[in-house]
């Protein structure tokens, strides 16, 4: 398996990555679990907007477990080494975050023997696997919910009722008061209710006990879990599941999903890493115009100590997602992609790659993201795939780009529209140098370069475009890089007579 930091993880909505052999869409979409109440069936290459649906999520494509299955070459040519999945777990809709179950694979999807056969085909490919946890709410139809309205413990302990005009919390079993009550939702969604997370029992169902949902997916072979709204379940929640689950599943990911300052939510003792939303703004920020340059260098700085190094290493790296419109909606230009992605694949993290990003993929905001994978070549576009490919050669190939620290170098500098920082393992030759720059003139500046294994003679490389570096001197270089581009430089070592980088250096 693939090197913890050294991970490419790629983004799987089920519902709309392929339908698995021997179906089409005609025959899949003819299947039972599809012919339900509300359901809005449509063949693969029709449009998602417009499609006459009430609700996006009742729009079905028929996209399953065995499509992944049939595509874990194309995922392995392309070089991830980890599948995270938007729930695979019973509920209403094609998003399933609607829990009619937390364990059991939704007909939509498989079952539970498929899952396995992913797992087996998957691991030899040498490619792990994380599943979505949604763990805050469940459906309204949930029979958890339908017992609590009807008084059963221990599930009345689980939800939350209130009066509907006064919004006090009711104590009552009466099954008669609880149908006429309101309760808590997510963000006010009535058909997501919440849970309270504290409830023991409840907790034993989720993660405490021996063939508790968490971990009897870890003990199946999951390589984590990334938790839905993590500010919702609350840190407490996540220390006592991080107490429970480190000791028997040590290597386990377990990563929450935060649109905020990542400060807090990382530990020992809290999650492993986040999806870094909070670097993604950073980045986004600054090429679209809106957070200028000193400001978006600074940013990354904050996140980078709010999480630590470790933190940050064991993060995601996001630029779309399946709650966000797609890298070519938000950044038109191609130019300004090539600069997000470079900062994606050489900014502390793990990168994630949303399905269809590497072919050029289009879609606003959901449901316009969650389109159909696109499976005719002639539709991707050429230069992203490629584009692609080489930054993630260059990260896997350059220790410093996975696992180096980082040093913000573009909050230092005056009047550019560039961020610069530079990574290092503390290691000879382990180092690297990025510059990106937005502005419509070349970058010049002459930069100090606190990194002690960065000696004096040595030149730097730019291993992604035409950036030029003065031989290092005194710690210091004079740099170039050409209008609204990127650079990453490297250490250069090549002299035939004279090596830089003693193997005696390296620690051990």
């Amino acid at each position: 398996m693939t090197h913890y930091h050294r991970q490419i993880v790629y983004q799987i909505f089920p519902e709309r990555f392929a339908i698995g052999q021997p179906h089409d869409s005609r025959s899949k979409l003819a299947q039972a679990p599809y012919q339900r109440q509300r359901a809005v069936r449509r063949a693969w290459d029709e449009p998602v907007l417009g499609s006459g649906a009430p609700d996006p999520g009742d729009v079905f494509y028929g996209g399953d477990l065995q499509g992944v299955i049939d595509r874990l070459s194309y995922l392995s040519e392309l070089g991830a080494t980890t599948l995270y999945f938007t729930p695979l777990f019973e509920a209403p809709s094609n998003h399933k975050y609607d829990a009619l179950s937390f364990d059991r694979i939704d007909p939509m999807f498989g079952d539970e023997a498929v899952f396995r056969q992913l797992l087996e085909g998957a691991r030899g490919q040498g490619i792990g696997v994380v599943l979505d946890a949604a763990l805050n709410h469940v459906s309204d139809r949930h029979p958890w919910f339908l017992a609590a309205r009807r008084g059963e413990h221990p599930y009345r302990d689980w939800f939350t009722f209130v009066d509907r005009d006064t919004g006090v919390e009711l104590t009552t079993d009466d099954p008669a008061e609880l149908e006429a009550a309101s309760y808590l939702c997510w963000w006010g969604y009535r058909h997501m209710a919440e849970l309270k997370l504290d409830a023991p029992e409840l907790q034993d169902i989720l993660y405490r006990r021996d063939g508790s949902v968490l971990q009897r997916f870890l003990d199946m072979g999951i390589q984590g879990w990334r938790f839905d709204t993590a500010q919702d379940i609350g840190l407490p929640f996540v220390r006592r599941m991080r107490a429970t689950l480190h000791p028997l599943h040590p290597r386990a990911e377990l990563l929450g999903e935060l649109m905020n300052h990542p400060g807090d939510w990382i530990g020992e003792d809290r999650f492993t890493g986040v999806m870094n939303y909070y670097q993604r703004a950073a980045v986004l920020g600054w090429l679209s115009g809106d957070v200028g340059a000193r400001q978006s260098n600074a940013a990354l700085w904050d996140g980078y100590v709010g999480c630590g190094h470790a933190g940050s290493l064991s993060s995601w790296n996001m630029l779309a997602s399946h709650d966000t419109p797609r890298l070519k909606h938000m950044l038109p230009d191609w130019t300004d992609r090539q600069l997000a992605l470079t900062a994606q694949f050489t900014l502390p993290g793990i990168p994630v790659i949303y399905y269809g990003e590497e072919n050029g993929m289009e879609g606003a905001a959901d449901p316009d993201c969650r389109r159909p994978m696109e499976w005719r070549e002639d539709r991707w576009d050429m230069a992203t795939r490629d584009f692609y490919r080489r930054l993630i050669d260059l990260r896997q190939a350059h220790p410093a780009l996975w696992q180096g620290k980082l040093t913000v170098l573009g909050d230092r500098l005056d009047g550019t529209d560039a961020l610069v920082f530079l990574r290092h393992t503390g290691q000879p030759g382990e180092s690297a140098l990025v510059v990106l720059n937005r502005s419509g003139q070349p970058f010049k500046a002459s930069l100090l370069l606190p990194d002690p294994h960065l000696y004096s003679g040595l030149c730097l490389r730019d291993a992604v475009g035409e950036g030029k570096a003065e031989p290092l001197m005194g710690g210091q270089t004079r740099v170039e890089v050409p209008a609204r581009a990127a650079a990453v430089f490297l250490p250069d070592d090549r002299r035939p007579d004279f090596k830089y980088f003693k193997a005696r250096n390296r620690w051990d």
